[in-house]
């Protein structure tokens, strides 16, 4: 009895080894599959095209006297060009920022006043350390569509980053609409879990929260990532925790990233 009861606690033993290996290999094709599917993307735009097109356009508003399509124009060049780009997978908080900047110039053209923005960097040095690029944008734009989007008072979007002796926490703040403690534990429930998904949200396109949250896991390890806090009609925090990354410690990451 012994000898059977061992040889089946053996075999169970290897039945969940088998699935657990049988999971990772998934989770690993996912990440494959992820990597395809975001080079294919870039790979049907062509850059020069979209940037000649654009400056075509800014060329003869000008010419027109019409500066403010001259600028609309100009910003949209620039966002584009960041978006599109896949020379680094870091970037200096420097770039993500004025992407962000240049993120809420197009907001703000079709809002109008709706909303403002407010940028606290706690020091110029961390503009100099590195994030995974676009981390920023679909933070912003999912506080525009899921908070301030579904109030009628003034929006107020705040972006703050503060640096402990070995991390760096980024904040985006809206005073939205907020969400219930229900909902606040699902999407807590889900930001623990490095899941990688192609899916829209809502009809709005755009890379979803929680791929930036499986990148910054899967780049800097699982005590990293996203967390919600949220009051309902009072607004949201995202709070965005990473290691500091610097020109010494940046190449050890690097190859890491999606």
């Amino acid at each position: 009895m012994r000898f059977l009861i061992a040889e089946s606690k053996k075999k169970n033993a290897e039945k969940e080894k088998n699935v657990y290996w049988k999971e990772e290999e998934r989770e690993k094709l996912e990440v494959m599959k992820k990597r395809v599917e975001l080079y294919t993307l870039q790979s049907q735009i062509n850059p020069h095209f979209l940037y000649n097109t654009l400056d075509s356009i800014r060329g003869r508003a000008l010419l027109d006297g019409n500066r403010e399509i001259a600028s609309m124009t100009e910003v949209l060049s620039r966002f584009f060009r960041y978006c599109i780009s896949c020379d680094e997978s870091l970037v200096k908080f420097r770039e993500e920022i004025s992407h962000i900047r240049d993120y809420y110039y197009i907001q703000k053209y079709r809002f109008e006043d709706r909303f403002d923005m407010e940028i606290d960097i706690e020091s110029d040095e961390v503009y100099e350390y590195y994030l995974p690029r676009m981390t920023l944008q679909p933070l912003v734009e999912n506080a525009m569509i899921h908070g301030l989007e579904k109030v009628n008072r003034k929006g107020l979007l705040k972006i703050r980053c503060i640096v402990t002796e070995k991390k760096v926490v980024l904040t985006v703040s809206d005073n939205g609409a907020g969400m219930d403690i229900e909902q606040l534990d699902k999407l807590n429930r889900q930001m623990d879990r490095m899941v990688l998904t192609g899916k829209k949200r809502n009809n709005h396109s755009g890379i979803a929260v929680s791929n930036v949250n499986a990148r910054i896991k899967m780049t800097f390890g699982e005590e990293y990532g996203i967390r919600y806090r949220s009051m309902e009609n009072v607004g949201t925090d995202v709070e965005v925790l990473m290691p500091i990354v610097d020109d010494f410690t940046r190449v050890r990451y690097e190859e890491q990233i999606i």
